[in-house]
């Protein structure tokens, strides 16, 4: 499978969210500058999963602090 791009998925992150995806960085904040708990979290994880059919292991998901890190934790994982 083809590696995700950056402005699809902050388009998606942005649709769950309500943000404008172009305040959407690397660096943005899941927990502070998007407002998402943990319950949150885990939805736009399975957003996410159902978007691009890539699903991340569970115990990888206590290292999510930035958008940068779902992105590169399901590029990671996109192949296998």
């Amino acid at each position: 499978m083809n590696k995700i791009e950056w402005p699809e998925f902050a388009a998606r992150v942005a649709e769950f969210t309500g943000t404008d995806a172009k305040n959407i960085t690397i660096q943005t904040s899941v927990f502070n500058d998007l407002g998402i708990d943990s319950l949150g979290l885990f939805s736009l994880g399975l957003f996410l999963i159902k978007s691009f059919g890539t699903r991340i292991p569970i115990n990888a998901v206590a290292s999510i602090q930035t958008v940068g890190d779902i992105f590169n934790l399901m590029n990671k994982y996109r192949n296998g």
